[in-house]
């Protein structure tokens, strides 16, 4: 029957109440909804990939359309008995499955994503019974009596992330000094900006300096080289000038020489004539006595008397002249 009133014998049926509106089934023990049905249900047992044991807090939220209760009634005889006989089975089997798949740590850190596969995989199941799952909330896993082994998994897990934000906080410092260090370099630096930018100048104007002094004298050093290689051909120059003037002079005199050697007829008449005329000179200049002061003279001597030098030269003419032939005709000498 449909939400209303309605004429109905109570002796001869029974009303069984459906819930048509979102309800809420907690798999956690102690806590029950407002329709008390889970108030039988309690955490599922699971033991983890990595062997630990612990119970999952679940919540489901489920919603049965008033078209489809009496499927609902006619399947199971009321929502009770669809609760604990079908939906907890079903629910527990589901986690315990998906539970040996993880470690207890992902358990604890991938919530969030386990929650979102099990609704989507779990809507189909539900479907199956006429029945809409709207949503699948997961608590924390919780140790068995006497098992301490999730509180120290959580007490690591709570000082790791302690030492990780210590580490934060130590980089945020180190990064805060190294901050707070450039700042004061910067501070020191613009304090003393004067003297850096004189002392930059000064350094600029010394490189300035060195550079000139170094381009001056490597000029002053080219100009060196340049003048004594200048120097150094013009002697060069100079010289074979030299040579070639005195090369020259020698041909034409040696050239003059033997014109004047064939012009009076050999060399022996060329001597003679040039010592005459040395003879000529030395007479002219007085420095050679014709006739001598003193004469000293044998019987057997044909002329009495020695003419001197006069004499030997021309007998050393006369026998040269005799020895070449007997006297020739000397042309006059040529200009």
């Amino acid at each position: 029957m449909h939400p209303g009133k309605y004429s109905f014998n109570s002796f001869a049926g029974k009303v069984i109440l459906v819930p048509t509106t979102s309800f809420m089934l907690k798999w956690v023990k102690g806590e029950v909804g407002g329709h008390k049905l889970d108030e039988n249900l309690a955490e599922v047992g699971l033991i983890t990939k990595d062997a630990f044991e612990c119970g999952l807090p679940l919540s489901v939220v489920i919603h049965i359309d008033y078209t489809r209760a009496p499927e609902v009634i006619q399947r199971f005889g009321d929502v009770q008995k669809l609760v604990e006989q079908t939906l907890d089975p079903m629910v527990s089997s589901y986690f315990k499955n998906s539970g040996q798949t993880r470690t207890l740590l992902q358990l604890l850190q991938q919530r969030a994503e386990i929650q979102d596969i099990a609704t989507r995989e779990m809507k189909e199941k539900f479907e199956r019974y006429s029945l809409e799952l709207q949503e699948v909330m997961i608590g924390t896993p919780r140790s068995l009596a006497g098992d301490q082994s999730i509180e120290r998994i959580l007490d690591q897990l709570r000082q790791r992330e302690v030492a990780r934000e210590q580490v934060e906080t130590y980089r945020s410092q180190q990064e805060a000094a190294i901050s707070e260090k450039a700042l004061n370099e910067t501070r020191a630096i613009a304090a003393q900006q004067a003297a850096l930018t004189q002392s930059k100048i000064a350094i600029e104007v010394a490189q300035n300096q060195g550079s000139a002094k170094v381009e001056l004298a490597k000029r002053t050093a080219e100009e060196t080289v340049l003048t004594a290689e200048a120097q150094r051909r013009r002697q060069t120059l100079e010289g074979e000038g030299e040579a070639a003037r005195v090369k020259a002079v020698g041909d034409a005199t040696a050239s003059a020489t033997r014109a004047q050697v064939d012009a009076y007829g050999g060399a022996q008449y060329r001597l003679a004539e040039m010592v005459l005329t040395r003879f000529a000179e030395a007479a002219e200049r007085g420095q050679l006595q014709l006739v001598p002061q003193i004469q000293v003279g044998s019987a057997g001597d044909s002329g009495g008397a020695d003419h001197g030098m006069l004499g030997a030269l021309m007998g050393l003419m006369l026998k040269s002249v005799v020895a070449d032939g007997g006297l020739k005709q000397v042309p006059p000498p040529k200009d």
